[in-house]
């Protein structure tokens, strides 16, 4: 595949089909990032579809000094920001029916199992509650490799902030968990 540089440079040029390889090369990875933002396969079709026609309308703006990932995120979730603000709802992350389906299945143990999936749905449920910040810095962090810098750009807060929250965020899940195995959950 042509180097995001040269697909970047290319679409600038007018070059269509160097936009549509950038939209091949990250339409996979966003549209997962929104749904588990915004629990919603509608939505997530309809803001997949707004972050790519804002990328291709600021793709002059694009600063080569970042990585082009961080960019298209920082699009990404202002994106689904306004677009909640508009409806006036919480994006909450539901990847819980998904992922329920990767859980390897155990013939042998299917109580093993119905438990398994039991405390993987109490744990995405933990996620879900996180304050939305908190939420996407964790996600951004342990789900899609972003170091604290990148966080910070994408999410337009310090380094600092960015591990703080993700911090905070581990610790509320960490309590979290904690005391479900108190309740005899886990």
């Amino acid at each position: 595949m042509i180097d995001e540089s040269t697909l970047i440079s290319n679409t600038l040029n007018g070059d269509i089909q160097s936009f549509a390889l950038l939209v091949q090369a990250y339409q996979g990875q966003l549209y997962n990032f929104i749904y588990k933002m915004t629990k919603s396969k509608e939505d997530a079709e309809d803001i997949l579809q707004d972050v790519f026609v804002k990328v291709y309308n600021n793709l002059y703006k694009y600063n080569k000094n970042y990585r082009f990932s961080t960019w298209i995120y920082t699009i990404t979730v202002n994106t689904i920001k306004s677009t909640y603000k508009k409806k006036k709802l919480r994006p909450t992350s539901h990847y819980i029916d998904d992922s329920l389906e990767e859980i390897p299945s155990m013939e042998d143990s299917p109580e093993l199992l119905v438990e398994i999936k039991e405390h993987y749905k109490e744990i995405i449920e933990a996620i879900d509650s996180l304050k939305e910040k908190q939420k996407t810095a964790f996600i951004l962090r342990y789900l899609k490799n972003f170091s604290y810098k990148e966080i910070g750009k994408i999410m337009g807060i310090s380094q600092e902030a960015a591990k703080m929250k993700v911090h905070r965020a581990k610790s509320i899940l960490a309590r979290k968990i904690v005391n479900m195995g108190r309740k005899g959950d886990i």
